[in-house]
């Protein structure tokens, strides 16, 4: 297991997660494929149901007794997220910028985040800083910049992710994304000093998650 930690793995995780030992992550982050971008990333053009489930039933013997779980999804997508990951709650990311102008319809200004416990994990939100609310507005990353530069075209907040680490994790515990994108989940788990196994089949990706993750440890 050693090889996976605190390296970007360009790999696919179907083939990287079974050699990860039962039992050994602290914390799941990761915002997988769901197939809102099928028609434009070849990345995310799975069967949404089976891919899903596979990949859901295959990581988790590898969570702890006492770990838990935060997925991003889709919004169309909510009542299968709820059948698959039978969730504790589900959290709101609130998004209010880049929506696009419509007279049509009502406007998807938020993405669903599943969080899951195993057991009874380290949850230690900041209660006087409203950490332990459902709803977390951040705006989406690099909304200002050119679609060719943007790391990913679908980016989370490194602070969000930052949060939730903070709140289910320790320093030196084990957070865990088998979809890295652009590196986000690692350089948030790099910035709390915890260790991270991070696996990304997009060579391009990983180069970007690998430039961020050295730029981060020269500052």
């Amino acid at each position: 297991m050693k090889k996976y930690i605190n390296k970007v793995t360009n790999a696919n995780c179907f083939d990287v997660i079974p050699k990860i030992p039962n039992k050994s992550i602290d914390l799941l982050l990761t915002d997988p494929p769901y197939g809102v971008l099928r028609n434009t990333q070849n990345w995310d053009n799975v069967e949404i149901k089976s891919f899903t489930k596979e990949w859901w039933e295959m990581i988790k013997p590898k969570m702890k007794e006492n770990s838990s779980a935060y997925i991003f999804f889709g919004q169309k997508y909510i009542p299968l997220g709820f059948k698959i990951f039978e969730p504790n709650r589900m959290l709101i990311w609130h998004h209010p910028n880049l929506a696009k102008p419509t007279k049509k319809m009502f406007l998807w200004t938020y993405d669903p985040i599943f969080y899951v416990k195993f057991g009874k994990p380290t949850f230690q939100p900041s209660f006087v800083g409203s950490e332990n609310v459902d709803v977390f507005r951040y705006s989406k990353p690099q909304s200002n910049w050119p679609s060719n530069m943007r790391w990913h075209p679908t980016s989370k907040p490194e602070k969000l992710c930052e949060l939730f680490i903070k709140i289910s994790s320790n320093e030196n515990d084990i957070v865990c994304d088998p979809f890295l994108g652009g590196g986000t989940t690692a350089v948030a788990a790099q910035n709390l000093n915890r260790r991270f196994i991070a696996i990304e089949k997009n060579t391009e990706y990983c180069k970007i998650a690998k430039s961020r993750l050295r730029q981060k440890t020269l500052l």
